[in-house]
């Protein structure tokens, strides 16, 4: 912003900006990694400066700022403000709740918080008109409870209306459940009343309707406590609750505590389209982070929410953090300050990013010496007689 829109560094950096989507022509861009081979070859500013030519085209852009070992994103903005990246991924998905309300939490909210904490836990929700209890496996949900299921929609009652079990069968199972710790499914099948087929079918939909129900709950309270494993009526039915969950539900709407935590944290600069998410606090153990999978939980989040994503890591020699965060990412762009790193070095980086099998989408020579010999100072000649510069 402090060079006129026709010299040569703002056309420099509109070039970069025409390359990176071209070079995208089967696959749109829209989220780079921005890095280099070692420290002090100008990353940041380059990352922030095609971010500001980015937004000139009417995108919502985002800088994220993930040199959680040297931040300098917030620097440049003047911005002093403490929640950032860390405190995202620490703190607010790292919130481990034992009861509260749906005021401030989404179920959507409670079930993420409960993965990516890898929490093995029961989940109650109540609210005037439903019931449930939700239970999870380090993190994973691996059954649901309609607890105030009405009566004509229980499992027994279901089969007897859709002729598949009597009512005698019926009660001589009922009193056989009450002497076991067995699900009631399994005593219909291991009793010979119903089919095995038809058990699974007739469950296939109680569990619809319980995801349902649950999914339809917008208040109430909650609580989180341990369970028994003989509580768990879904052991070994291979059923995706979540996935079964998220048919129900929007992504974008999904998030009450996420959202609120994430967009108070993103700051909207004085440049129109251009937002910044700072590293926040230097953590010990950036590199775990940075892999983590509330990282890669942030990352999606905000991909949703931008119109295009620039990740400012570490170099990549003295940090694994932009090998981590690439896949994340529809490629990296490698910044090499002319006559600074040795070419061994890039080499390696390079050979780096090839093992992995991750995209580098292509280079950006800074600091170039325009007075030199050769191209360059051909192209300085052309560009200023163009611009009568």
């Amino acid at each position: 912003m402090n060079f006129p829109s026709s010299s040569r560094f703002a056309e420099s950096y509109r070039t970069l900006r025409t390359n990176l989507f071209f070079s995208g022509m089967e696959k749109e861009i829209k989220s780079v990694v921005i890095t280099s081979a070692v420290e002090k070859e100008g990353k940041t500013i380059t990352a922030v400066n095609l971010a500001h030519t980015i937004a000139q085209t009417d995108r919502k852009t985002l800088v994220m700022d993930c040199d959680l070992r040297r931040p300098r994103v917030a620097t440049l903005f003047s911005e002093t403000r403490k929640t950032g990246v860390t405190g995202l991924v620490t703190e607010v998905f790292g919130t481990r709740l034992t009861n509260g309300s749906l005021d401030k939490f989404s179920i959507s909210d409670l079930i993420l918080l409960t993965r990516l904490q890898q929490r093995s836990c029961r989940l109650d929700i109540e609210n005037n008109t439903t019931q449930v209890a939700l239970y999870f496996e380090k993190g994973l949900m691996t059954d649901i409870y309609w607890k105030n299921r009405p009566e004509s929609k229980k499992l027994v009652n279901t089969l007897i209306k859709n002729n598949l079990l009597t009512k005698e069968e019926a009660h001589l199972a009922i009193g056989h459940q009450k002497k076991s710790v067995q699900s009631q499914g399994t005593i219909l099948y291991t009793m010979g009343f119903v089919s095995k087929k038809d058990i699974s079918k007739a469950l296939s939909v109680h569990t619809i309707e319980a995801v349902r129900a649950v999914s339809s709950m917008n208040d109430g309270e909650f609580n989180f406590s341990s369970f028994s494993h003989t509580e768990n009526k879904s052991a070994g039915r291979k059923i995706n609750f979540e996935k079964l969950y998220a048919g129900f539900t929007s992504f974008d709407d999904n998030y009450k505590y996420m959202k609120n935590a994430i967009d108070s944290a993103v700051i909207k600069t004085e440049i129109q389209n251009l937002y910044i998410l700072p590293a926040g606090k230097i953590p010990p153990n950036p590199s775990e982070l940075i892999g983590s999978k509330r990282m890669e939980f942030l990352v999606q989040y905000l991909k949703k929410n931008f119109d295009f994503i620039i990740i400012d890591t570490p170099p990549v020699m003295p940090a694994t953090d932009a090998v981590l965060m690439a896949p994340r990412t529809d490629g990296t762009v490698m910044v090499m300050k002319c006559g600074h790193a040795e070419r061994k070095i890039i080499k390696d980086v390079l050979n780096q990013y090839k093992t992995a099998g991750l995209p580098i989408i292509g280079a950006v020579l800074n600091h170039v010496d325009m007075k030199k010999e050769g191209y360059y100072r051909y192209y300085h000649k052309y560009y200023s007689s163009y611009y009568g510069k």
